[in-house]
């Protein structure tokens, strides 16, 4: 009996150490990766003695939203005392977003900038992430252009109610009340409400000004892949002939539409109003393809997320949310 006793003792003992040393290895992987600097994981230098240790986790896409809310993170990382990793995911990959978001918790950091879109789950998925970092310790501070349908508390974003009542009032400028216009509307995700319950919709609408000012003849919804712009602008000119006028949510869809309107010889026959900033985009601007284009103020983004995760940390109390707005970047008008 004592034997057995013993051996049971040892077994589980054995159990106990295995698991608490598959713990540490797990910790130990997590801290590597999140030294480790390469195309999806990199350091953003803060300069100077660090205090805290930051984590941003952005999706992998060429958007000037990203890169913006990236460079307002590393400018001002500096003021907080923090170094900053950067994690990169696969668009619309929760799955991704999740792991990304249990190593850096697990890694102990102090703190994780994470980009929140409004589809999927929405509230409900990020305010679990949310619970989970708090839980151990690590301030999490969502940011992106919507928040989530439902969510509560702090949020950074600019948001496309404001972005869409800029563009219909650029529209309503030039085109009055025979604006016809199709709309390119962001990938909202599957069953979603969205046409005239979607926030750039609505704003567009109300910048349009009513039956007086045009109106909306065509929505599209945005999807993934390099070439869905270039397909979404040429499906809805086709199906709508009459449209002079073409509204995007993304600078992908910007730079696929300007292409579209360059092939078929519609370069000032349909005002394109963009979104975002990049080299493509500007040169489109100049060359007078691109109407204008609502830029989100990404950078102010990224420094106001820095110091929302610092005034939790401090203890200064819970930041509110805060809207950045867009900027009008105008074009000469094609002769």
């Amino acid at each position: 009996m004592k034997r057995l006793s013993w051996m049971l003792a040892a077994f589980f003992g054995l159990v106990f150490v295995g698991a608490t040393a598959l713990n540490v290895s797990l910790i130990g992987k997590a801290r590597g990766v999140l030294a480790e600097s390469g195309p999806r994981s990199r350091p953003l230098q803060a300069g100077g003695p660090t205090r805290y240790h930051l984590v941003a986790i952005i999706p992998d896409i060429d958007d000037s939203l990203f890169e913006g809310i990236l460079k307002g993170v590393a400018d001002e990382a500096p003021s907080v005392s923090a170094a900053v990793q950067v994690f990169r995911y696969a668009a619309q990959s929760a799955d991704e977003e999740d792991k990304l978001l249990e190593m850096a918790v697990r890694a102990k950091v102090d703190g994780i900038i994470m980009y929140a879109p409004r589809n999927g789950d929405g509230a409900d998925r990020f305010a679990s992430r949310a619970e989970f970092a708090s839980r151990n310790g690590v301030a999490l501070v969502p940011v992106g252009t919507d928040a989530p349908p439902g969510a509560e508390g702090t949020f950074i974003g600019s948001g496309s109610l404001p972005q869409g009542l800029e563009a219909g009032k650029l529209v309503r400028a030039r085109l009055g009340s025979s604006a016809r216009v199709g709309v390119i509307l962001p990938d909202v995700g599957r069953g979603e409400e969205r046409d005239r319950d979607d926030p750039l919709y609505r704003g567009i609408a109300a910048g349009l000004g009513g039956p007086a000012g045009g109106r909306v003849v065509a929505v599209a919804e945005g999807q993934p892949g390099i070439l869905s712009g270039e397909a979404d602008a040429e499906a809805m000119l086709r199906a709508h002939p009459g449209i002079n006028a073409i509204i995007c949510s993304s600078s992908r869809g910007t730079v696929g539409a300007a292409q579209v309107l360059i092939d078929r010889g519609d370069v000032g026959v349909v005002m394109l109003v963009g979104a975002d900033n990049s080299e493509d985009i500007q040169r489109y601007i100049d060359k007078g393809v691109v109407a204008a284009s609502l830029v989100r103020d990404s950078e102010r983004i990224g420094r106001a997320a820095v110091r929302a995760f610092a005034q939790v940390k401090t203890g200064s109390g819970v930041p509110g949310s805060v809207e950045t707005g867009v900027n009008v970047v105008e074009g000469r008008r094609p002769r």
